[in-house]
């Protein structure tokens, strides 16, 4: 079927296009997977060789013309980065938690232990500071060591000392069935009781706030669970500490979705920096200035700004592509085409190429080719055109037709038929204006 017809054409500049921005993004999501892995302390050379060798042979798929596996492979790298990114923050949250708890475990173990031990007379001094300390907070890397020596101090019995020898054998043999008391078992059977299930909650909240976002950011909020706690009345407490946990919820939520949509903005910035030198230099300053804390809607104001701008660009582009890859094939298959005819076919909308072989006739190319649709169709040149023979030039055109899909094929490029009369089913349209008209007009166009 070869009367007129819509056909839509993807060029293999277009689709090369395509893969260098899949290949662009991948190297801003392996930039940023290594950048962080290495802040929180969570990257090996082996992993980031490994990353890097992978990063290299999806790149190689260009060379090796595996543009459709590239296309396909990319996105599945980066997603597996960003999920790899989360896991590692996952570890490190877990481990800073533990810290937290552990400290708090001192803490309070140590404030347990000076409690037991306040109506002691003969408990050492120094003792009694150590724990004072680390009940208030302090870290000390022997803390373990400082508890074992309260607990020996707690053990120990003023009375013990005053009985004979008679009373103490027999003090030793009543103990004979009674197990020694522990330490971790007398910290937990009083700690089970009073330790508060939303303080791990909390902990784990603020240290991904540390981590991720910062001492200065994650400080109020250990000010606030330091308040909460020091609460004596357990009404105020539990309300401070269900709002702490709230607002460290929210602020985490927030500091993702944040997070996300200025690594999308900046990936876009860097496509449109690579894309285009003039034209965008106040809005790529504009967003060097983002930050974690400026506001959502500025930022998704900023991506529209930059998707339009690509796409924009990337339209172009790709009109031009496809009309040089329509002009280049028909060129090959004996029609005449001139320097200027891809400007006057995006200025004027068409263009109508002439053939030396079918004097009289020709074939008109209309549409913008910005969305890949394009009417291609063979025309009469003159009103006084053999009608008899219009059956004949459209099928010569059928054939033409497909040698030129297959030329294209054979480049990278495709062309598809999406909608087509038959031959003869349609008259054939008289083009009176031949290719010299339409350049003069698309000039006169580009004047006004």
């Amino acid at each position: 079927m070869s009367g007129p017809k819509v056909v839509r054409i993807v060029t293999r500049e277009e689709i090369i296009a395509i893969c260098e921005g899949h290949l662009r993004r991948l190297d801003q999501a392996v930039s940023r997977w290594e950048a962080q892995a290495e802040q929180l302390g969570q990257l090996n050379e082996q992993e980031r060789a490994a990353t890097r060798a992978r990063q290299a042979r999806l790149r190689a798929l260009v060379t090796e013309d595996q543009l459709r596996e590239l296309q396909k492979a990319v996105p599945i790298e980066i997603e597996h980065l960003r999920r790899d990114q989360l896991a590692r923050e996952e570890r490190a949250v877990l481990q800073a938690t533990e810290q937290r708890q552990h400290q708090r475990r001192m803490q309070e173990n140590a404030a347990l232990l000076l409690k037991a031990l306040v109506s002691r007379t003969d408990t050492a001094p120094q003792v009694v500071q150590a724990l004072k300390q680390l009940a208030e907070g302090a870290q000390a890397d022997n803390a373990e060591q400082l508890l074992a020596q309260g607990f020996a101090q707690l053990n120990s019995s003023n009375e013990a000392q005053t009985l004979d020898e008679q009373q103490r054998a027999l003090a030793l043999r009543l103990k004979d069935d009674v197990p020694t008391p522990d330490l971790n078992t007398w910290l937990a059977e009083r700690a089970q009781a009073t330790r508060d299930p939303r303080l791990q909650q909390i902990d784990r909240h603020i240290a991904e706030l540390h981590l991720l976002q910062g001492a200065a950011c994650a400080a109020p909020f250990v000010q606030a669970l330091a308040r909460a706690e020091a609460q004596p009345q357990s009404q105020q407490r539990n309300l401070l500490l269900d709002s702490l946990m709230i607002e460290l919820a929210n602020n985490s939520r927030d500091f993702q979705l944040n997070r996300d949509s200025l690594s999308k903005l900046h990936d876009l910035a860097n496509e449109v920096r690579t894309h285009l030198d003039t034209g965008s230099e106040a809005l790529l300053e504009q967003i060097s200035q983002c930050t974690a804390s400026t506001s959502q809607a500025i930022v998704s104001e900023l991506q529209i700004r930059c998707e339009t701008i690509l796409a924009a660009h990337v339209q172009a582009q790709a009109a031009l592509a496809r009309r040089e890859a329509m002009l280049h094939g028909l060129a090959e298959l004996g029609y005449e085409v001139r320097e200027g005819m891809t400007t006057a076919w995006a200025d004027s909308g068409k263009i109508v190429l002439r053939k030396s072989a079918t004097p009289g006739y020709g074939v008109e190319l209309g549409g913008k080719a910005e969305n890949g649709r394009i009417q291609v169709r063979a025309v009469a040149l003159s009103r006084d055109h053999d009608t008899q023979r219009d059956k004949d030039i459209e099928t010569i055109w059928c054939t033409e037709f497909g040698r030129l899909q297959a030329m294209l094929q054979g480049n990278g490029s495709e062309l598809l038929i999406e909608r087509a009369t038959g031959v003869g089913e349609t008259p054939l349209k008289e083009a009176l204006a031949t290719e010299d008209e339409d350049m003069a007009a698309a000039a006169q166009l580009r004047k006004k």
